[in-house]
């Protein structure tokens, strides 16, 4: 268990907040990762607002791995794996033209 989940467990262990159901950790990840939106498409830029959008951001992050937790999921060592796999499926060269057509396709000038 990576020890942000560890240390996620104590924290709500002792204020009894590993009551709350999974899906309603779900709800609160959904309302944070719309104050990381909100951040970024407000403050982009803004010394403050990065500020801002990496409070956001961990907040997200804390309960997505809260998430993970509450379902049993070793999320480290699952995004180790998920990472191991895309390496696979998204080959380097290949990768490299698609974001070249991306880039082509949303240039903005």
């Amino acid at each position: 268990m990576s020890r942000i989940q560890e240390a996620l467990r104590r924290f709500d262990a002792s204020r009894g907040w590993q009551r709350v159901r999974p899906e309603h950790t779900l709800l609160h990840l959904y309302e944070e990762l719309g104050e990381v939106a909100r951040e970024l498409l407000r403050s982009v830029g803004y010394k403050e607002g990065v500020a801002r959008l990496t409070d956001e951001l961990a907040d997200a992050g804390l309960l997505l791995y809260k998430l993970a937790e509450q379902l049993g999921v070793g999320l480290e060592e699952a995004m180790w794996q998920k990472l191991t796999e895309n390496e696979a499926r998204f080959p380097l060269a290949a990768s490299r033209e698609a974001l070249k057509r991306y880039l082509t396709e949303n240039d903005e000038d």
